[in-house]
Parts: C-alpha cells; structure tokens; sequence
C-alpha cells in the first residue's frame, strides 16, 4: 500500500492511497501495454550537438534584386539561383540532431518594399504529403508545413513567425519572451502573402513580406535572427535549421542562426487605416412569453482602426467605436466546482500584442484580464467607445500601455479602463516587470486598481526561478489585499521538477483580472520523467510523474484541500498518446456547497479517490480523435465522465468536428446528468473564403445555440463577415433570439 508524503511548511504529513479492485486491473494492462510496445526496429541515437556553436555557424544571406516576383509558388524566376540556400535541416523531433529525414533549402531575396521567400521541401513519397486545413490561422498541427522565424530586432528574445503548408494556407504569430523560454501569440495578425505548389519532387512555397510589417532597428546594415521549422506528418518528425534543446521548441529565440546580407532597408510611415461598417437586426422574443411576438432591434455602426509605427519598434494601435460583431461565441462549460470559470479572450483588439501584459507564473491568478473591458459577468457587449494601446521595445525594455472607454448601458455606468507593463529585459531569459491596472467610474468612490512587481530569473539554461507581489485597492476593501507567489523549476530533456508558493489575501480585488480561488495559500510540486526510448519505432517516450497540491484557507490558517495526483503515459512515433492518472482528493467545506440548484453537499470533510483515463490519436489524420474518461469517488458520492471529441477531414478544404461531455454524478442527497455537445463545420472554399458553423446543445439550460460566419478576405486583413446567431429552447421547440450581422474592412496601408 504506497505511501505519499506531503511537505507542508513546518510539519510532515502522510496519506494512503488504497488501490480499488478496478485500479488492479488497469494497473498491470497498461504496464503490459507499454512492455509489448518496446520490441522493434531500433532508431539512430541522438546527436551530443554544442548548441551554441551551431547557432554561430547558421548563416545565410539575403541577396538584393531588381527583377520582379511573381508569387505563384513555381520559384522558377532567374533571381532565385542568386541565393545561395539555407540547407543541412537536423531533427528536434523524433530524434535529436540527426539529419533530416528529407531535404530542405531555403533561400532569401529582398528589394525596397520587400522580403521575399522562396522554399522547396524535397519528399520522396509527394503523394503522402499531409494537407488538412486551408483556412486562415490553419491548425499546424494537423498539416506538413514550413514555419519561417524571423527575429528582426535581433534581441534573442522576439519574433515573427510566418507559416504555410501545400496548399498556400497562412498562419502567423509573434513570440515574445515568457515562462519556459518562448510565448507564441497566435493571433497576431500582419500583413504578408504566400503561395504553394505541389510536384514530383514534393512542394514549394513563395512568401513575399512587406518590410512595413516588421520591426528593426535604423541600421544601414541589418543583421536579424533566423530559424526555420520543417514538419513532416507522415514521419511525425519536425526538422530546424538551427537546432535547439528538445525541451524547447521554435519560441527558443536565443538559439536562432543568422541572416545578413539586408541593407539600406526602410519601414516607411508603417501606417495602416481599417474603417469598418456594420448592419444587424436582433430579434428576441420576451422572457416569460414563448408564443410573444419578437421584439426587433435594428443597428447600423461604423468606426475605425488605426496603427502606426511610432518607432520602428513602438506600435500604436487605436480604435474608435470598437466592434466584435464577427467573433465567435464562447464554447460553454459545465462546472462541477465551486470556483470560477475562465472563458479566453476572443476579440481581435485585445488579443493581439496580450503577452506584453502578462504578468507572473501562476494561472489561477491573472491580474489583467481583457474580457473585463466591454463585457459583462455574464457576457454581454457593453458599447466600447474606443481607446488605444501602445507596445512595443525601447532598448532592453519591453512596453505595453492600453486606455479604453466603454458607454453606460443600463445600471452599468460608463467606465474607464488602463492598463501598464514594464519589463527590464536581463540577460538573455530573464527579466524584472511592474504592472499597474486601474478602473473607474464618474461615481464617487468607484474605482479599483492593481499594481504589483514580478521577475523571471534563468540559470543554467534549465533552472528558472520567478516570483511576482501584487496589492489591490478598492473603497471598503482595505487590510488584507495582497497576492504573491513564487515558484521554481528545472526543466530538462527528460525532467522537470517544480516547487511553488501561491497566497492570495481575502481582500485581494482585481477587477481587470481573473482569480480562480480566492483567500488562500497554496503549496504545489511537480515531477516529471519524461524519458525518450530509442530503441521502438512506434513508441517515442513514457510520462511518469506525480504532483501535489495544498491549499490552506486565509480564514482559518487550515487545510482546505489536498490533491495528490500519479501520471503513467506514454506519447507514440505517430502522433498519438496515451496515458492513466489518479487522483486522492481531501476537502474542507466550512460551508455548504450548491453543486445544483437543488442540490448541496453539506459542510464536512471530504476523502475521495478518482482515476483518468486519456487517449488522443495522431491529429494528422483524415479521421482523428482524442478521449477522456474519469470515474471513482466525488465528495459523498460517485461521479463518471466522459470527454470526447472526433475530427474527420475528408479533404483540406471541409473539415467537420463533434465534441461531448457527459456527466453522472450520484451523492448522498441527489443525484444528476450533464450532457453537453458540439458541433463544428468548416468549408474553406480556398485561402481567402470560408463558412463556419458552430453548434452547442447544453442538456443542462436545455438550450440549442447557433453561430454561423461567412467570411470572404478581399485584400490582407480586409475582411466581408455575414454572421448568423440564434437560440432555441429544445424543451418548448420556441426560438427564444436570432440575429443577423453584416461587417465589411477594408485595410488601407501606408
């Protein structure tokens, strides 16, 4: 009967874990499992590589020309014989440090306005290229593809990244320093174009990207960072330029070799202008009323905006009479806790440039949170009337200023919002910041702000360490209104091992953020052995690890809860994984708790033992899906779930998605099911044109929600939506709302 020792600051304690009869079975058929995995092919060992001399020796350069590209994707104009390629592509993945295992070059042309591209991935099997998405901001994990990174400032610590694959789908993002040594903003969006096609010899692709879309230094001659990332599906196998440690990834900056060769380059006035217009009618039928007639509501908007390069690496972005129109509903949630829910920041505005503001290591506690702004609690626009930020470096700082303004709409009144981060960039990894939020009203004593201090410190390549102290202050909340937290980690190759602090005080209130758990210290650690086998060729590593975590309530300065948990996994050569997880949970309610409306669980303390089961297939395949199930004891019950989700692409231009979660939950004083279902079809007609549809039933609110978007992108980051929303009682058969919602930008650059 193992025993599990918890460390709690000033005193030991221990727990047993008794194995229910169904855990001895699953137990030993999944050790079995991973024993008749190991016999097979062997693989080449991985290569020792001294990272930092193959990151000098990475060069290439840039040649100018005065020809014109034509951008089809066929590389076949005279100006690309004058490059000389970056080539000698070593794996990350399976195998470190080996030779690709299919050729790539890469070549790199310039005049005035532009960079321009030109990339062959040589396959010896062309007709098992992997192609699975076309849309924009296509999935990169479900496709071959080519990720260019281009770290134009030459600070070791941001990037560009411009991806595609066979097809010519775009995807972009912005890498900004963070925890684990590299943040990727998917959403950043620029302005660039790019081409593919596909031969006897694999595929091409053509990139050409306006200067105006970068940021650099005023340098007649520029030296920018530069790595390129290569993923061959069928062979699960991702492919860098310039290697980096297997426990990093693209986001590893510091690790980029070299491009030269660009000279008397100018970003111009970087000046980009979107007006935008709007036209909807809503229609909503009276609550309490099904057979009432709909209430119309007919709405016509127009606004604007803007970016400017203040510096040419300092953005001001502004925007007046802000709407979201086009943005996809939230997916819903069903919460069997009694904590708070985070739903993610949706919104183009906010989205773009969010890693400047963030702020610690401890996800349960994000002091500024965007959805605050023009959304209420319950998620319903509130009019923005505009606002601005401005981001962006100014030698070894990073910047990140917002200001925006919402209209009164009801009881709720018109508020003002801020928010400013500061971080002093040290070394290579690792910085000192400071964040200040502030909100307020035209009422008298309406207001709330936050300010706090964090650092981020990395030894050793492997060792970081962080911390961060905020306080909070609100008219009648005064006395406790702290949080802090402190953490420590080794990441290696293969381990990671993790120890942390968390307090948040009973009066801590930021009203711009997110906080999961309120007035409590938590103790946490992590350990994780993720070894990598060379000698299966269907099996790439085993997960084994084991985790804790202790809260401790800032009322009562005793245990509130204790969950120690033990993974057992495994991550196969296509793609797939599989692993099995228990879990022994203790719980203290000093109150009741209201788990249903009808439904409370009595205060007490609480034991209960629970087991995961989680399986994912290779996401590249035309047919792929993933599972979760949980089952075993829950407060004074028993609870079983089940997670899935099936994705089928049957070619890269339809791609149709279910998810279900199911719940049953049996206590000692009630008992419930939850159903929750969603559906997703995506038809990309091609790169630029595409229909959306996204729908939810949720069992629980018997409730059946559609969102449906037409979108037609005319010129880069120009946009026709036509957007479709309703929802309908399943229980009555009543459409309750519906709405239709036209918005049409047009990006004019200058």
């Amino acid at each position: 009967m193992p025993v599990f020792p918890v460390l709690i600051p000033s005193r030991i304690r221990s727990f047993e874990m008794n194995p229910s009869p169904g855990m001895k079975t699953i137990l030993p058929t999944l050790l079995l499992i991973l024993l008749m995995t190991l016999p097979a092919p062997g693989q080449s060992p991985p290569v020792e590589i001294d990272y930092e001399r193959a990151r000098l020796e990475r060069n290439v350069r840039a040649v100018r020309i005065t020809d014109e590209i034509l951008l089809d994707g066929l590389l076949d104009e005279a100006a690309w014989d004058l490059a000389v390629p970056a080539a000698d592509f070593l794996q990350h993945r399976p195998v470190v440090g080996i030779p690709a295992g299919e050729p790539t070059e890469v070549r790199f042309l310039f005049d005035d306005e532009n960079l321009y591209i030109g990339v062959i991935c040589f396959d010896s099997q062309p007709d098992r290229i992997a192609v699975n998405d076309l849309e924009e901001d296509f999935n990169f994990m479900g496709s071959d593809l080519i990720a260019i990174a281009l770290d134009s400032l030459h600070d070791l610590q941001t990037a560009f990244v411009f991806r595609t694959n066979a097809a010519g789908a775009k995807g972009d993002a912005q890498i900004s320093p963070s925890a684990g040594g590299g943040g990727f903003n998917n959403d950043w969006d620029g302005v660039w174009d790019v081409r593919s096609t596909r031969n006897d010899e694999g595929w091409t692709a053509e990139f050409v990207i306006p200067f105006k879309t970068l940021r650099f230094s005023t340098a007649e001659s520029q030296v920018w960072g530069l790595n390129v990332n290569r993923r061959i599906l069928r062979l699960n196998e991702e492919d860098e330029w310039s290697p980096t440690p297997i426990r990093y990834d693209l986001g590893r900056v510091s690790q980029y070799g070299t491009l030269l060769g660009l000279e008397n380059l100018r970003p111009g006035r970087n000046l980009k202008v979107t007006p935008f217009v709007t036209a909807g009618l809503t229609q909503i039928r009276p609550s309490g009323d099904p057979n009432g007639n709909f209430e119309n509501d007919q709405n016509y908007d127009g606004g604007v905006d803007v970016k400017y390069g203040l510096t040419p690496s300092i953005t001001l972005d502004a925007t007046y009479r802000t709407d979201f129109a086009q943005v996809e509903v939230d997916q819903q949630q069903v919460n069997l806790t009694r904590f708070n829910l985070f739903f993610p920041e949706q919104r183009d505005f906010f989205i773009e440039n969010a890693s400047t503001f963030s702020f610690g290591a401890d996800s349960n506690v994000v002091p500024f949170f965007s959805r605050r702004i023009g959304l209420s609690s319950s998620g319903t626009p509130i009019p923005i009337v505009g606002g601005g930020r401005v981001t962006g470096q100014s030698g070894r700082y990073d910047l990140g200023f917002l200001a925006m303004k919402t209209e009164r709409q009801d009881a709720v009144p018109s508020n003002n919002y801020f928010a400013g981060r500061v971080k002093r960039n040290l070394m290579t990894n690792s910085w000192v910041g400071a964040l200040l939020t502030h909100r307020n009203s035209r009422i008298e004593d309406d207001y709330n702000r936050v300010y706090g201090a964090d650092a981020r410190f990395q030894f050793f390549d492997r060792l970081d360490i962080s911390s961060h102290i905020m306080r909070s202050d609100t008219p009648g909340r005064s006395g406790n209104n702290q949080a802090r937290q402190f953490q420590a980690s080794w990441r290696d190759d293969e381990l990671i091992a993790m120890a942390g602090y968390t307090g948040i005080q009973s009066d801590f209130n930021p009203e711009l953020g997110f906080v999961r758990r309120r007035n409590h210290s938590r103790y946490s650690g992590e350990f994780s052995w993720n070894p990598l086998i060379e000698s299966s060729a269907r099996l790439r590593n085993f997960v084994v690890g084991t985790r804790l975590d202790y809260f401790e309530s800032g009322t009562t300065n005793q245990i509130e809860t204790r969950e120690a948990g033990v993974d057992l996994g495994m991550g196969l050569e296509d793609g797939g994984s599989l692993d099995f997880g228990l879990l022994q949970t203790f719980d203290r309610l000093i109150d009741p708790f209201q788990i249903r409306k009808d439904i409370s669980i009595p205060e007490g303390d609480y034991r209960y033992l629970a087991y995961t089961a989680r399986f994912s297939t290779n996401p590249g395949r035309k047919l792929s899906g993933n599972s979760r199930v949980d089952w075993g004891e829950f407060w004074n019950g028993r609870r079983r779930s089940l997670t899935g989700g099936l994705t089928w692409r049957p070619d890269y231009h339809l791609r149709i998605g279910l998810n279900y979660t199911r719940n049953q939950v049996n206590l000692a004083n009630g008992a419930f099911t939850t159903d929750l279902l969603g559906a997703r079809f995506l038809y990309a007609i091609n790169a630029t044109t595409s229909l959306n549809a996204f729908f939810q039933y949720n069992a629980d609110t018997q409730q059946v929600s559609s969102n449906i978007r037409f979108n037609v992108i005319h010129n880069p980051l120009s946009d026709f939506f036509l957007v479709y929303n309703d929802l309908r009682d399943t229980h009555s058969g009543q459409l309750l709302q519906r709405a239709v919602i036209l918005k049409f930008t047009n990006l004019f650059n200058f």
